[in-house]
C-alpha cells in the first residue's frame, strides 16, 4: 500500500474514532487475526438461516466453561453439522468483509474434518474454495485449529495432513489452556514452521505469565492469542518485546469471561506502554457481539488508548512480520 494511502486511511480512522462514526471506521482496512470460524459470525445470521430465535449468551460469564456450555447447549446443535460448519465459515468471512477487515486469519477446527465423506481431501477442498471465492474482497488466510480439550494424537495427524495441503497459512492451539501441556505439540509446530506457517497458541488468557513463557519455550510461537496475563510480569513483557512476539488481543471477550474487570482497566494499556506488539481482534462474534471496528471504538471511548495509538495497532495488524 502506498505511503500516501496509509496516511489517508490513518487520518480517516483517527477522525472516525474521535467522532464515534462506526460506519466510517468500517471503511478503513484492518485485520482480524484471532477469529474462530464456528463462532465467527453474528448470532442474528444463524437465526435468519435457521428461521428461529436463539437464546442469547449472558454478557458476563463466570468462566470459559460457562461459555462452552452455552455454545454446546444452544449453538452447536445447529452449527456442528456439515451445513452448519460451511454456513458459519462463509458467513464469518462475509461479516469480516462488511467490517472492513482486509486480512482475516480464521481458525477451522480439525474436528470438522470428520463431517466430510472423503475427510481431509473434501475439507481442504472446501477451505481452498473459500480462499478462491473471496480472493478479490479479502485476504483470507485459513488457520489450522486444534483444541487442547481433545486428545492430541488424532488432531496432530489431521493437522499434519492440512499442513501438507499448502492451503493453510497458520496454526493455533486453543481450548482449556492447562488441559494439555504444550509438549505433545512440539513436533507438529516445528513442521509447520519449516513449511512456512505462522505459529500461534492460546496462552495467558486465564493461566499466568509462567504458562506463556513455557509456551514460548516449547512451541516457539510467533503470536500468542490473548496473552493478557503477560502484563503481570515485567520480565515476560521485556521478552515479548525483545523477541517481537505479537499478542492478538480480544478486549470484549476478556471482559465477558471475567479475565479483566472492565474495558477501562484492560491490560492492553500496560502492554503497549511496555512496547509489546499487540493487535485488536473479535475472537467469537457469535458470543461477544463485537466486530473489530466496534472493539477499536470501545477501547477509544473507554479512554484506554488514544486514537493515534489505536491507529498504530491497526497498522500493526496489517504489517508483515
Amino acid at each position: 500500500m502506498m505511503s500516501s494511502q496509509l496516511t489517508t486511511n490513518g487520518q480517516l480512522f483517527v477522525n472516525a474514532l474521535q467522532s464515534g462514526d462506526l460506519p466510517a471506521l468500517q471503511r478503513v482496512p484492518k485485520s482480524d487475526l484471532h477469529n474462530h470460524s464456528i463462532l465467527g459470525t453474528r448470532i442474528e445470521r444463524i437465526e435468519s438461516w435457521l428461521n428461529m430465535p436463539l437464546q442469547r449468551p449472558h454478557p458476563r460469564m463466570a468462566s470459559l466453561d460457562e461459555m462452552i456450555k452455552y455454545a454446546h447447549d444452544v449453538l452447536y446443535p445447529h452449527t456442528d453439522t456439515l451445513a452448519g460448519f460451511q454456513f458459519t465459515a462463509q458467513s464469518a468471512i462475509h461479516d469480516a468483509i462488511m467490517d472492513g477487515v482486509s486480512i482475516l486469519e480464521m481458525s477451522l477446527d480439525m474436528r470438522f474434518i470428520s463431517l466430510y465423506e472423503n475427510e481431509p481431501r473434501d475439507f481442504v477442498a472446501f477451505v481452498a474454495g473459500l480462499v478462491e471465492t473471496y480472493k478479490d474482497r479479502i485476504d483470507f488466510r485459513p488457520e489450522i485449529g486444534m483444541s487442547k480439550d481433545r486428545p492430541p494424537v488424532d488432531q496432530i495427524r489431521l493437522a499434519s495432513l492440512c499442513i501438507q495441503s499448502g492451503i493453510f497459512r497458520s496454526i493455533d492451539l486453543y481450548g482449556n489452556e492447562t488441559a494439555q501441556p504444550p509438549d505433545p505439540y512440539r513436533d507438529i509446530y516445528a513442521d509447520a514452521r519449516k513449511r512456512g506457517l505462522k505459529l500461534k497458541a492460546h496462552a495467558g488468557e486465564f493461566a499466568g505469565p509462567e504458562f506463556i513463557s513455557r509456551t514460548l519455550d516449547i512451541l516457539q510461537v510467533d503470536e500468542v492469542q490473548h496473552g493478557v496475563t503477560a502484563a503481570l510480569s515485567k520480565p515476560l513483557m521485556d521478552r515479548l518485546r525483545r523477541e517481537r512476539v505479537r499478542l492478538n488481543i480480544c478486549p470484549t471477550s476478556n471482559v465477558a469471561l471475567g479475565v479483566v474487570s472492565d474495558i477501562a482497566h484492560h491490560p492492553i494499556r500496560v502492554l503497549v506502554d511496555n512496547g509489546v506488539r499487540v493487535t485488536v481482534n473479535s475472537d467469537d462474534l457469535m458470543i461477544f457481539g463485537q466486530s473489530v471496528s466496534q472493539e477499536y471504538l470501545l477501547l477509544y471511548q473507554s479512554g484506554v488508548l488514544t486514537a493515534n495509538e489505536l491507529d498504530d495497532i491497526r497498522r500493526e495488524g496489517l504489517s508483515l512480520r
